[in-house]
């Protein structure tokens, strides 16, 4: 996906469940509540490429994305 982006240079919408792949491909990260499906916060990731999946800040952003989540499905 990265390198079709490098290629075409184009706004490539991804939808995923997987944060740790959000972090390492995305610019910007949209979490949605639950049912019905709401913006509950846009993240921008703020770090350049190329992205380690176990560099600090990867792992950083994943934890407190991963936190957040957790925390609004108790709220639910």
């Amino acid at each position: 996906l990265l390198e079709v982006w490098r290629e075409l240079r184009k706004t490539i919408l991804l939808v995923t469940h997987d944060v740790e792949e959000a972090v390492v491909l995305s610019d910007h990260i949209v979490l949605l509540t639950e049912r019905p499906a709401q913006v509950e916060s846009v993240v921008d990731v703020g770090f350049p490429r190329p992205r380690s999946r176990d560099g600090e800040k990867t792992v950083g952003l994943r934890g407190r994305l991963l936190s957040q989540l957790i925390g609004n499905r108790r709220h639910v």
